[in-house]
């Protein structure tokens, strides 16, 4: 059975954030010799189309009360301008009961802020894209002491990062769900970093490695 990478689809959510890490998702039966060990889903506070901040409509596979909990790897979320609305309370209740439990939380952008009303980041090493700007919008965050300057952060089950930060963001989750060895991670990791060429073949040659 397949772990599932659950992503949720906020209206205006800004999909550039998803686009290493889904990527990465989608290499892996090119790097893992066939293998697939995970499969993306996308939920939805409805069926309803969800139209992106970049223009895409993007239809949800599934709705909260469809979520499957038990094969849950880690609920992603990227970031929109609309984290502030009560309407995303039902998915920030899952998203504390997959912490709860040990799934892995990642949250990028505007969604940091939805993790610090809910007290998550209080706690653990995060990001966002500035101190100044959790602070400024979430009442509730308190951790200010363990934010980290850096476009990405992780610390257990919580993986947060800036609007600018998706590459290392997708390289942290990847990590953290041990999707490849780590050599094969940091060939990747080198490869869209830099579009150096040398470093795809690093990519291969470490992926025959293995």
């Amino acid at each position: 059975m397949k772990k599932i990478i659950y992503v949720y689809l906020p209206d205006t959510m800004a999909e550039w954030e998803l686009g290493n890490v889904l990527q990465a998702f989608a290499m892996e039966p090119m790097l893992c010799s066939g293998k697939k060990h995970f499969t993306v889903k996308t939920v939805g506070l409805t069926r309803e189309a969800v139209k992106t901040l970049g223009g895409l409509t993007v239809i949800p596979d599934c709705v909260i009360a469809e979520m499957n909990d038990s094969d849950a790897a880690a609920l992603l979320f990227p970031g929109a301008e609309t984290w502030k609305d009560e309407i995303h309370q039902p998915i920030l209740e899952k998203a504390v009961a997959y912490f709860e439990k040990g799934v892995l939380v990642a949250a990028a952008c505007g969604a940091t802020v939805a993790l610090a009303d809910l007290g998550l980041l209080n706690e653990r090493r995060h990001t966002s894209n500035a101190l100044e700007y959790l602070k400024a919008c979430s009442p509730n965050y308190q951790g200010e002491a363990l934010y980290q300057n850096a476009p990405a952060a992780a610390d257990g089950n919580i993986i947060t990062a800036s609007v600018a930060g998706a590459l290392l963001w997708a390289k942290k989750i990847i990590e953290h769900l041990e999707l490849y060895p780590q050599p094969v991670i940091e060939a990747w990791y080198r490869y869209f970093q830099t579009g150096d060429p040398n470093c795809y073949l690093e990519l291969i040659a470490a992926t025959e490695e293995q």
